[in-house]
């Protein structure tokens, strides 16, 4: 697997990702302007969209860390070659549900992100971020294993198909982040007595990604 498909997959796509998250975020400020005259120009909304915009970032800044793992040339053999590029596709898909699903609570909530409700918005987005966390915690896993010692056997074909499996069922898991912006933005308002029965539906929509983190880490062969 060449380099320039690694930086494809850990750091091209969660950054077109981010582009597009920011882009609903930003756009949504400007029709919040259009009906409040001054909006625009008040140093809090502009201070809250730098901090969405700082969590945006982390499916980029992990997605560093793996592109200088993966793209080590030691771990490209024929047979580890699918499982990196599985993880790659894994990894991406998980990043840009992630940032769309962050950005679609801001949006859904428009000013009420950027004002009272601001603390209790992001409390909301970080759910769907541990989707991404997940992600970066099989994929850190199985890069261990693929990663041998000179005096370690080489990959076999059979840990490697179960590595692959491991990855395909975290990226089914990080259609979660969604299922959490979905269900939590069904609420016809988000406020201090609504807030806590939102919490909790945003909570049981992650289950599903943390079901399918305990069986992908069952797939991981141990070495």
């Amino acid at each position: 697997m060449v380099v320039e498909e690694l930086l494809l997959y850990f750091l091209v796509v969660p950054a077109m990702g981010y582009a597009g998250a920011a882009f609903l975020v930003r756009r949504t400020m400007r029709m919040i302007a259009e009906h409040q005259l001054g909006f625009l120009r008040d140093t809090g909304a502009t201070s809250k969209f730098f901090v969405f915009l700082a969590l945006f970032a982390t499916p980029i800044v992990f997605g560093l860390v793996l592109f200088i793992q993966a793209s080590q040339p030691a771990l490209e053999t024929p047979v580890s070659g699918p499982v990196l590029r599985t993880m790659g596709w894994a990894y991406s898909i998980a990043a840009v549900l992630t940032l769309l699903s962050e950005a679609w609570i801001v949006v859904r909530w428009k000013a009420a992100s950027f004002r009272e409700m601001f603390a209790r918005v992001l409390i909301l987005m970080v759910i769907p971020e541990v989707v991404i966390v997940w992600s970066l915690n099989i994929s850190l896993l199985v890069l261990g294993v693929v990663q041998h010692g000179p005096a370690e056997p080489p990959l076999d074909q059979a840990s490697a198909d179960a590595l692959s499996r491991s990855v395909a069922i975290m990226m089914v898991g990080a259609f979660a982040a969604p299922l959490v912006a979905f269900l939590v933005t069904r609420f016809a308002v988000l406020n201090h007595q609504t807030f806590r029965k939102i919490l909790l539906t945003a909570v049981a929509g992650i289950v599903p990604a943390a079901v399918c983190l305990i069986i992908a880490i069952t797939q991981i062969p141990r070495s």
